[in-house]
């Protein structure tokens, strides 16, 4: 079905496929990192429940959104992956204010015991799972394009029960990462549709709206809310009546950043 998008702003597109974002798209990431967070950082230093609450929230949200570019380092082969995390981990202990004998972060609990920790968290947003069930039964193709290496990810995108989604490109699967328009064109070309017919939908202003603009896709912003975490997928507009069956927000037109916008996945079922 297609809907207009309001006033000044285009019809809704036509398309035979979309790409998702991973992380924070599909996969609530940021509420895993937390709760492995916590565990592994009790473990670090025992004395981290004296810590100020308003400093370990800093703390624990710097260390999930990046916030000193260390993934971004990795993603330019500065680092490893183990070496990013252990990265990120001894920022997180600088701004809690760890003692000098707990400063240095111990690499079986970040590179093994953390791991264990969020992989027991991963779970994806609610709803996901029937919004792509629901794309997928309307014959349109669907793929995911991430912004780590192909085999982590693939397994995490099973043990979701995305293992039906074949189409999935790492940023070594491309041999770039987003917003290089390479990996938003093979996960076209896996899917076999046209990129201008195609949807990238992800978080990302700067990766996935920007690189997919770039590719000449159309770009869906899932725009974070007030927290910066993505919204239910079917999460009513914020003066909507949440009694309302929270029904699915059709995506709107964002003309000052020249993409689509939608508060969650659910907004494609209005597309079908």
């Amino acid at each position: 079905m297609s809907r207009a998008a309001g006033a000044g702003g285009p019809s809704a597109p036509a398309w035979d496929g979309v790409l998702f974002d991973l992380d924070d798209t599909l996969l609530d990431l940021r509420t895993a990192q937390h709760a492995a967070f916590h565990a592994t950082m009790r473990h670090q230093w025992a004395g981290v429940g004296g810590v100020a609450p308003g400093v370990l929230a800093a703390a624990v949200e710097a260390f999930a959104t990046d916030a000193d570019g260390h993934y971004d380092r990795y993603l330019a082969g500065e680092l490893t992956f183990a070496g990013q995390r252990l990265a990120r981990a001894r920022s997180a202990l600088e701004r809690l204010g760890a003692p000098a004998e707990a400063a240095e972060p111990l690499q079986a609990l970040w590179l093994t015991d953390y791991e264990d920790e969020i992989r027991a968290h991963w779970a994806l947003f609610p709803a996901t799972a029937d919004v792509l069930a629901a794309v997928r039964a309307s014959g349109r193709a669907v793929g995911i394009v991430t912004n780590n290496v192909e085999e982590y990810q693939r397994g995490k995108a099973d043990a979701l029960g995305l293992d039906w989604v074949r189409v999935l490109i790492g940023s070594d699967t491309a041999g770039a990462p987003k917003p290089d328009p390479a990996p938003f064109l093979a996960g076209c070309a896996r899917m076999g549709t046209e990129p201008a017919r195609t949807l990238m939908v992800g978080d990302s202003l700067s990766s996935d709206v920007a690189g997919a603009r770039g590719a000449g896709l159309v770009p869906v912003w899932l725009a974070p809310d007030d927290a910066g975490v993505p919204r239910d997928a079917t999460a009513p507009e914020p003066d909507q009546d949440p009694a309302a069956d929270a029904a699915p927000v059709a995506p709107r037109w964002d003309a000052e950043r020249e993409c689509w916008r939608m508060d969650a996945v659910g907004g494609l079922l209005t597309w079908l």
